[in-house]
């Protein structure tokens, strides 16, 4: 019988920032053929009623003030701000002044909305990114805002902007067209926000297409694959941690979150799997080979078990959080375009992979692709290459005149 896991912790102290700062993450809660939940983690404050922080699995600590308004009896959550920009000072301050408000039977939730209301774009755009998880993918989605979307369509109202203002600041970063695609995409995403909370009614971004792009891909030379090989070899010794995360981007072929995040406990030895791990489509195990295995004994031997995860930061034994400047020395020390990304080192695994044993589908399941359409659409050309090759080295057999 399966032990049942509670959903919810929650415990009642006056909050400071001591208290938010030792605050756990949530726990993963496993379930079966789907992605984990995870448990909520809140701690209510002694003196001020409703007051509560609330702290999310990327470890943002985020206050709100919870109340009933007087006329409809109806709940609301109004959030104040988040941990450490906002301390548990001001946060009480503040609380106290919206409680103000609903001893005089004004709604803090609904004044914050209809002020929203009367601004344009760009104070709308501020409004969204605050709103956003402060997780680091979402740095990119605050990025465009500021860099792209508030500059260009900023100044207008929400309902102002029409499908041709979309496709003009699209035609302006043509020359771009991933940058440009970008604009259109968190666009797009900041509407539905807009409109789910009734702040317009349609979607400008809606019917405007992408602008088309060439699908990166990257394989290694033999000559730049030597180069990497001595690369990390000189390195090895004073930087483990990078060289083996690399090595092993290239021997799996997995996504850089899917290894970034290991823990140790992740690691079937005997079975040469990383167990059940949570990916862009869903849970699975993700086979090992021989290599990836001596790579993984290899860095537990020179990271002296230190660390619950496989990849962590020696500062705080948490896992790295990016390999990003190892990459750019390696890229420029082994001859590699500025354009070539470490994530496409996935695609060098998958184009060896597939021209050695011409199985599509399991090129597919090796690289964790919910179907093998996505694989044949990006690795197609592999096949046809290698086709070729075979015709060109036999064609000579069938010579007869």
């Amino acid at each position: 019988m399966s032990k049942k896991v509670n959903k919810h912790t929650t415990s009642k102290a006056k909050l400071t920032n001591t208290l938010v700062d030792r605050m756990p993450l949530p726990v993963k809660i496993p379930r079966k053929g789907k992605k984990p939940k995870y448990t909520s983690v809140v701690i209510w404050d002694e003196t001020v009623p409703g007051f509560y922080v609330r702290k999310t699995v990327s470890g943002t600590a985020t206050f709100y003030l919870f109340y009933r308004d007087k006329e409809r009896r109806t709940k609301h959550n109004l959030k104040l701000g988040s941990y450490p920009a906002m301390t548990t000072v001001k946060a009480r301050s503040t609380a106290l002044v919206e409680l103000g408000k609903v001893q005089q039977n004004r709604n803090p939730q609904q004044e914050k909305r209809e002020a929203i209301q009367k601004g344009n774009l760009a104070e709308y755009s501020n409004v969204y990114c605050e709103a956003l998880p402060a997780a680091k993918s979402r740095k990119k989605e605050r990025y465009i805002h500021e860099k792209y979307l508030r500059p260009t369509l900023g100044k207008y109202k929400l309902e102002q902007v029409k499908p041709l203002d979309v496709q003009l600041m699209m035609n302006k970063y043509e020359s771009t067209p991933y940058q440009a695609n970008y604009c259109k995409v968190y666009l797009h995403k900041f509407y539905v926000w807009c409109i789910n909370n009734q702040y317009c009614n349609n979607n400008p971004a809606a019917g405007v297409k992408n602008f088309k792009t060439h699908t990166r891909k990257f394989v290694a030379t033999d000559t730049q694959f030597a180069k990497i090989q001595s690369f990390l070899k000189k390195r090895e010794s004073r930087q483990p941690v990078e060289c083996y995360f690399i090595g092993l981007m290239i021997a799996t072929g997995c996504r850089p979150s899917e290894i970034s995040q290991r823990r140790w406990t992740d690691v079937d030895w005997t079975k040469k799997q990383f167990v059940n791990v949570d990916t862009k489509t869903g849970h699975r195990n993700i086979e090992l080979s021989d290599t990836a295995i001596d790579l993984l004994k290899r860095l537990k031997d020179k990271t002296y078990d230190i660390s619950d995860y496989c990849f962590p930061s020696f500062s705080n034994l948490q896992p790295r959080r990016s390999f990003r400047k190892f990459w750019y020395e390696l890229r420029d020390a082994c001859g590699l375009k500025k354009t070539d990304q470490m994530r496409d080192l996935r695609h060098h695994f998958a184009s060896i992979t597939l021209a050695e044993t011409q199985d599509m589908a399991t090129v597919s399941k090796l690289l964790g692709h919910s179907n093998i359409t996505t694989t044949s659409k990006h690795y197609a050309h592999v096949l046809n290459e290698t086709e070729r090759k075979v015709l060109t080295d036999t064609s000579k057999k069938f010579k007869v005149l």
